[in-house]
């Protein structure tokens, strides 16, 4: 009688094991696609403001590059450029991403999604940057805009970059620009006593916070028209 052939265990996974999986990782990660566009250099760096979202530090995201999504690596969103940036996990330097090749990117607790003008999914955008605030059916976008301005102050060059938010509102398949109370009631038109009254009770303040004010009519609005 054949003797019947033993199964192959998979092999255990040690600590050893373990650590050297991980130092592989780590050794092959800068390797990547993801590193390898042109070198980004951080201009204008002694001015009195800066071009990047939130703040000027590295901050660790996650990017959809090239096909591929690419999980806690340090980025930097130039605004100004609309432009992002990977640091480097180990070493120096830092590489300005293809823009083209991003899809999505997530930073700081923001999700950006970059979306091209002329898809239908896209009519009253350019292309560019947006940052998801909202998704539903009337779903909600920034597009994160910084200005470089530049003057002489006792003979001295001083640069700033003011920031300027513009906010889109999804409707009937259709992106619409809004910065008022009154611009979003107008376009939400069918619901407008609710959400007037649902304003007046939470004390919503478009002076004091434009973008969670805006936020809070769309997604009343999406409850109050749901199915």
């Amino acid at each position: 009688m054949a003797q019947e052939s033993a199964s192959v265990q998979p092999e255990p996974v040690t600590p050893e094991l373990a650590y050297a999986r991980a130092l592989y990782d780590s050794a092959t990660v800068e390797s990547q696609q993801l590193y390898n566009g042109p070198q980004y250099y951080i201009y204008d760096s002694k001015s009195e403001e800066h071009q990047f979202f939130l703040s000027e530090e590295w901050k660790t995201g996650d990017v959809f590059y090239d096909g591929q999504l690419f999980s806690e690596v340090p980025l930097l969103y130039d605004i100004f450029k609309d432009q992002l940036a990977v640091r480097y996990t180990r070493g120096v330097g830092s590489v300005a991403l293809q823009t083209e090749k991003i899809r999505s990117f997530t930073l700081a607790g923001h999700t950006f999604v970059r979306i091209i003008a002329g898809q239908p999914e896209a009519y009253g955008l350019r292309t560019g940057f947006y940052d998801v605030l909202y998704e539903g059916k009337t779903r909600l976008l920034s597009r994160r805009v910084k200005e470089r301005l530049q003057h002489i102050t006792d003979t001295k060059i001083v640069i700033q970059f003011p920031p300027r938010d513009v906010f889109y509102l999804l409707k009937d398949g259709q992106y619409r620009a809004v910065h008022s109370k009154a611009s979003v009631l107008s376009l939400l038109e069918d619901q407008k006593k609710p959400l007037k009254k649902y304003s007046r009770q939470n004390k919503l303040s478009f002076r004091e916070n434009r973008e969670e004010a805006i936020k809070a009519l769309a997604t009343h609005y999406d409850q109050l028209t749901q199915p």
